[in-house]
């Protein structure tokens, strides 16, 4: 595939992901409002569902680049990157649904739900400066997204 396929593809994951990112966050601002007044169990069914959706962009963001990434040792990084990507999300998911599940200790939850979204950060920048190196294209969106 060429190089301006990839720039297409890699536009439209980003758009997909902020999208689902957004509705993302929002649950979490809800679930951790509304974790202070009491347990809203069926809000946990469209989080998972966002949250599945979360994980599949994760899967296309990796099987995308695998495709056009072939040095092995970006490969290896793509898979580190991929592992911890499915890692950060399943934890995310897995504390906002006791946020909205259990009803004891919630600021203990939101606490170590906003620890965990900041080091999930800071991890994920590290990645991307990495494959950055060896991708100029991905440097080159971000160039762009950034003007």
């Amino acid at each position: 595939m060429t190089e301006a396929h990839w720039y297409t593809e890699e536009t439209a994951w980003r758009k997909a992901h902020l999208r689902v990112g957004y509705a993302l966050l929002t649950f979490i601002v809800v679930a951790i409002v509304l974790s202070f007044f009491g347990r809203y169990v069926w809000l946990t069914v469209p989080f998972l569902l966002i949250g599945i959706a979360m994980i599949g962009l994760d899967v296309k963001k990796y099987r995308m680049r695998r495709t056009h990434m072939n040095d092995r040792n970006v490969v290896q990084l793509l898979k580190w990157n991929l592992l911890y990507d499915l890692i950060s999300s399943s934890v995310l998911v897995s504390l906002v649904s006791a946020l909205l599940i259990f009803q004891y200790d919630s600021l203990a939850l939101a606490i170590g739900l906003l620890v965990w979204g900041a080091v999930s950060d800071q991890v994920s920048r590290m990645f991307q400066k990495k494959l950055k190196e060896h991708a100029p294209l991905l440097h080159q969106l971000d160039q762009e997204r950034q003007k």
